[in-house]
C-alpha cells in the first residue's frame, strides 16, 4: 500500500529532561489530515536521540517523517512492512455501520414475546 502524504506542522514538548512527545500533523493524497504521535528519548543537550511511535503500525511512517519538514509532501510503500509483520490490508474508511435497530420496535418485540394474545 502506497501513500502520500504531506507535513503539515510538527508539535514536540518536552516531558522530562529525558524524554518528550512529538506530534506531526499530516494530509495524505485525498486531503483527509490526521496526527502521528511518538514518545522521543532527548540527549542531555535536549535533542532527539529516539523516536517510538504510539502505534506500532506507524513505525515506518514515524521513521520517514523525521526526516521531513513542515511543507514537504512524500510517499512511502507500507507493503514490506506490512508483510513482514503479518498485518493484512485494512481498510482506510471502514463502510458505514448498519443502523441499530429502533429503540420502539426492539421493545414492540419484546412485549410481543411477553404477551402474544395482545399482539
Amino acid at each position: 500500500m502506497i501513500k502520500t502524504f504531506t507535513l503539515n506542522a510538527i508539535d514536540h514538548d518536552q516531558d522530562t529532561p529525558e524524554q518528550g512527545s512529538i506530534t506531526w500533523h499530516i494530509t495524505d493524497e485525498n486531503n483527509r489530515k490526521r496526527a502521528v504521535s511518538a514518545v522521543t528519548e532527548l540527549s542531555r543537550q535536549g535533542f532527539i536521540k529516539t523516536v517510538k511511535p504510539h502505534n506500532d503500525r506507524e513505525m515506518p511512517l514515524v521513521e520517514l517523517l523525521s526526516f521531513y519538514v513542515e511543507g514537504e509532501s512524500f510517499k512511502i510503500d507500507f507493503s514490506m512492512f506490512n508483510e513482514t509483520y503479518g498485518y493484512g490490508p485494512r481498510e482506510i474508511f471502514p463502510g458505514k455501520p448498519q443502523p441499530a435497530e429502533p429503540a420502539s420496535r426492539r421493545l414492540k418485540e419484546s412485549l410481543r414475546h411477553l404477551f402474544p394474545a395482545h399482539f
